[in-house]
Formats: C-alpha cells, structure tokens, sequence
C-alpha cells in the first residue's frame, strides 16, 4: 500500500522535509503565534528577509512634465567692462557755403526820446546870500524838439500844484510833452510857504540865460534851468521828470 502512494506522491527526501515544515507549521506555528508577535522586520532573520524579496520589476514609463516653476531672481551685475580703445579721427568735411548778410537794424531810441517815453533826474542849487542861483537840469537823451512856457512847470506840493504834473516828488512824472520840476528845501535855510529866502523862480532852456535876466521861459531839447532870486543865503534840491510829446 505505501508503496503505491509512494509511486503516486513520488516520495524523496525534498518532499519529507516539506511534509514536516507544512506539519509543524500547522501546529508548532500555530503555538508560535499564540506566544510571539513579529512587530519589526528586526525580529526577521536577514537572511530570510532577502529570501521574501522579489526581483526588482521592469521601470515604469516617464510621468509627465510637471507645470514649470516661477523664475529665480537676477544675479548679481557684473563688474563693468574695460574701455574699449579711442577710434581714429574721421576726415574733416567740406566747408558750408556763406550765410546771406542780414538787414541793418533800426536806430535805438537812444537819438532822441520816443513818444510818451519819460526820464527823470535831480537838481540842486546853493546861493550864498541875495542873487540869482540857477539848478541846471539835463536830459540824458534828448527831446526831438523844444518845450513852449505852457509845458514847464514848477510844483510846490503845499503851495503849487499842475494838473500836468500827477507824480509826486518821491515819484516824479509828466503828461506827454511837459517837464515838471518839484522843489525840497532845506528846512531852516529855505522855507518856500513864508517865501522868506526865495523872491522868484522861473524855468529857462538850456543855453537861454534867465529869464528874469535876459530870454524866454521854457525847456531845450537837451535840458533846462531853474533860475532863483535869493533874498538871502539859500540851499535847495529837488526832482524831475520830462515826457516826450
């Protein structure tokens, strides 16, 4: 009888040690387990451990690209480059051809004072004692042409005023076509309201002499004089200004 299952399992001795390991599996390992618990591959043998691993399977195929990432910051500058050699020096170019002359300009108002254009100046005199002292006045551009007795005037702003004359001493001026002269005495030498020191003054061209002497009043194209009849020793100053008709 054995030996016809040994024909049919065919028996050796591979097969006997199997049968063993499958028995004492099935009992000595099952009391094993009731008595030890494997918690780490530490408590397997090493030699074991390589027995369970398997051959290492075919690599799988590539995944695909993954989204690209944000750009990293800029390097640092690099130092600056040595300067590159002077070139040579091109060849001159043809000379251009000579501009046109241009017109000749007018004359500046400097020959004579243009129309409704002012200037203004200060005048003095000094009298010793009782005489005649004139203050000259002189334009530095002169009239284009002489001004009458009606166009001079002499301002005292308490006592004497023009309607030619708006400006004021400070502040000289005149209508087109008129000089005006204001007056400033000195106070205690020269008192014009009481007209202790100061008998008559009058406005001559210049080159005309006084009138209270000898010519016409008025002023000349290149300035005019105020003339002075002093009582008694006098200075005085003043201001003026003359507006080209």
């Amino acid at each position: 009888m054995f030996s016809a299952i040994r024909r049919r399992i065919h028996v050796t001795p591979s097969t006997i040690i199997a049968t063993f390991a499958l028995v004492f599996a099935m009992t000595g390992g099952a009391y094993a387990a009731n008595k030890y618990l494997i918690t780490s591959t530490k408590q397997i043998s090493p030699k074991v451990l390589k027995a369970l691993r398997g051959a290492s399977g075919k690599a799988g195929a590539n995944g695909a690209n993954g989204v690209q990432g944000p750009a990293g910051p800029g390097g640092p500058q690099g130092p600056a480059g040595a300067s590159g050699k002077e070139g040579a020096l091109g060849k001159e170019g043809p000379a251009g051809k000579n501009g046109e002359n241009g017109k000749n300009g007018t004359t500046g108002f400097t020959e004579t004072l243009p129309k409704d254009k002012t200037e203004t100046g200060m005048w003095t005199f000094s009298a010793g004692g009782a005489g005649l002292a004139v203050a000259p006045i002189s334009f530095a551009i002169p009239l284009a042409s002489t001004l009458d007795a009606k166009h001079v005037h002499y301002v005292n702003n308490n006592t004497v005023t023009a309607a030619q004359c708006p400006g004021t001493l400070e502040k000289p001026e005149a209508l087109p076509g008129n000089l005006c002269v204001w007056e400033n005495f000195v106070p205690g030498q020269v008192n014009r309201n009481e007209e202790k020191h100061i008998a008559e003054t009058e406005i001559f061209p210049d080159g005309g002499g006084p009138p209270i002497l000898a010519g016409t009043l008025g002023a000349g194209t290149t300035g005019a004089g105020v003339a002075f009849v002093a009582k008694e020793q006098a200075t005085g100053f003043g201001t003026w200004a003359v507006t080209a008709p």
